[in-house]
């Protein structure tokens, strides 16, 4: 079983996020920084297997865990996707951003 958090948590700038080992800025938890400008229930990116990320409110209320499947996501109508689309969700409590692996197959990312 994963650890929530643990000590990667002291890594974290203003924003909540901070770069992998490679480089590769990312986050753990709420990007704060994203979901104060832009909402908290925007669109705030997409995963590896290409599955889009929202924030911690849907519909005028906050997801929680038990709102959401294995890989911390479900399948709804979005206002990006209006016929309806799997998407995950941040939430506050652990795992945060996503679960047990990927819903679809994870990609890889260039730059």
């Amino acid at each position: 079983m994963r650890a929530a958090l643990t000590n990667e948590i002291l890594g974290f700038d203003q924003y909540g996020g901070h770069p992998q080992q490679q480089g590769q800025y990312h986050y753990h938890a709420e990007p704060t920084f994203l979901t104060k400008a832009k909402g908290k229930d925007a669109l705030l990116g997409f995963l590896l297997d290409g599955f889009p990320v929202y924030g911690p409110v849907e519909n005028g209320k906050t997801v929680t865990n038990a709102d959401l499947d294995k890989y911390h996501g479900h399948t709804h109508a979005t206002s990006d996707y209006p016929n309806g689309i799997y998407h995950y969700h941040i939430t506050a409590e652990d795992p945060y951003i996503n679960g047990s692996g990927f819903y679809g197959k994870a990609g890889t990312i260039t730059q």
